[in-house]
């Protein structure tokens, strides 16, 4: 959502410092709801709120922590208008995001901490949207956090990880996919997703996800590939400059062609994230109708 509002001319700063797509909830309501609008009638089933950035840690950069509740719920209201304005009976999730900046497994906090964080979010959305997505988790911990505060809820709960950086199968924390899965099973998640990272790199990911569950799984990548692969051990601080300085944008066709790789090696849940745009969920939904 955030590279969309960007692309139509809205003010997203730098999500290093800001509170990013959080602040086209104040100045742009009017593009969220329409970017919705635009993906749903590209074909998507289900569209996530724009609550990325409405976390703790990210308002506190502006001293607005106060407006967590109110954006929350503005984020959801746009969902539901898009919906309403379509006519199309698809699905909102609700974002769990991490709560400081992304792909930095080293300023995740004490468990109790995200813990009860995370649960005046999950406390929020529960009975406001048809199911909880956790996503972006650049280590097992923070994982755990966002999976303690959803344990209790009614409605399903998707876990995605981010394998940000140019290494394979490699969380920013330097843990292995196959780990994080493993673990994540103790708290038995609706299905498993990798997610905001290079498009071949959630290929060789979901080819690992069906050795450790059965459960649904899928990607829903940034519209780019990694083309020089690092085999560093190890926690990555800068996983983000790894990966724009190996890799490179692809279009809608080139994305839909990864995705295609996707769906044969069983993947039930596609998608796009960062720089993805309505031409490709588009080209996704044509691509899933021809299979059909």
């Amino acid at each position: 959502m955030g590279t969309e509002i960007r692309r139509r001319g809205c003010n997203v700063p730098s999500h290093l410092n800001s509170i990013w797509s959080a602040q086209a909830l104040m100045d742009n309501p009017e593009v969220v709801r329409q970017i919705h609008t635009d993906y749903i009638n590209a074909g998507a089933d289900i569209i996530i709120t724009n609550n990325y950035a409405v976390t703790h840690n990210l308002l506190k950069r502006k001293n607005i922590e106060e407006k967590l509740n109110e954006l929350t719920l503005i984020s959801i209201n746009l969902a539901n208008e898009a919906r309403n304005l379509t006519g199309k009976r698809i699905k909102i999730a609700a974002s769990l995001p991490p709560l400081d900046t992304s792909y930095r497994a080293d300023l995740v906090e004490d468990f109790k901490s995200i813990v009860k964080k995370y649960t005046e979010i999950v406390d929020l959305v529960k009975d406001k949207v048809d199911l909880v997505i956790i996503e972006t988790m650049s280590s097992i911990a923070e994982a755990k956090g966002t999976l303690e505060a959803c344990k209790n809820i009614d409605i399903p709960t998707w876990l995605g990880f981010t394998l940000h950086g140019n290494r394979l199968n490699t969380l920013p924390s330097g843990e292995n996919i196959k780990d994080a899965i493993k673990f994540a099973e103790k708290y038995d998640p609706d299905a498993y997703l990798i997610n905001c990272c290079a498009a071949n790199i959630v290929t060789e990911a979901l080819k690992v996800i069906p050795q450790v569950t059965k459960k649904p799984y899928g990607g829903y990548a940034n519209a780019e590939v990694v083309i020089s692969f690092s085999d560093k051990q190890g926690e990555i601080v800068n996983s983000e400059f790894e990966q724009e300085n190996n890799g490179k944008i692809i279009n809608a066709d080139h994305y839909a062609q990864i995705a295609n790789q996707w769906i044969n090696d069983g993947a039930t849940i596609i998608g796009g994230c960062c720089h993805t745009s309505p031409e490709h969920i588009q080209k996704l939904y044509r691509l899933i109708n021809e299979k059909v």
